[in-house]
């Protein structure tokens, strides 16, 4: 486990590696989360998360997307590789984070059992969604739906 100083200096200094799911039903709705914690507090986003050491990509989103939404499925789609800035309002810095994106296709109606990170969740269409504030990596992310096999 890294000291918070320790990641501090870490973030501050190269990306994070990290893993976001655009998760589909089969009622063509997107899954979001509302994020507990800074640097995207209180925003709608989606399941997502950092990339252990020696954790290959693709391990990793499927362990996320069990750890923060209770959600198995057995492989995901690469979508994509973005840069993510996001700037905590609190201190004003900025995190940097090199998200891979992964698809995957659900059934309409599964339970979602969210973790600590997270206060709400949320299965509406894309078009739904863009009545929402959402970031711009969100929102642009949400037209490679129809990607998804």
């Amino acid at each position: 486990m890294l000291t918070e100083d320790f990641y501090l200096q870490v973030r501050r200094s190269i990306p994070i590696a990290c893993c976001d799911l655009l998760v589909i039903d089969s009622m063509a709705r997107v899954l979001l989360l509302r994020r507990r914690n800074h640097p995207a507090q209180g925003q709608w986003w989606f399941p997502g998360g950092r990339i252990l050491y020696l954790e290959e990509r693709s391990d990793a989103c499927l362990r996320i997307l069990r750890s923060e939404c209770g959600i198995h499925v057995s492989q995901a789609q690469e979508l994509g590789t973005f840069d993510v800035l996001l700037e905590n309002p609190a201190t004003s810095e900025v995190h940097h984070g090199i998200t891979t994106l992964y698809g995957v296709r659900v059934e309409a109606g599964i339970p979602v059992c969210l973790d600590e990170q997270s206060i709400d969740h949320g299965w509406r269409t894309s078009q739904q969604w863009s009545c929402e504030h959402l970031h711009t990596f969100v929102s642009g992310a949400m037209t490679l739906h129809d990607r998804i096999a």
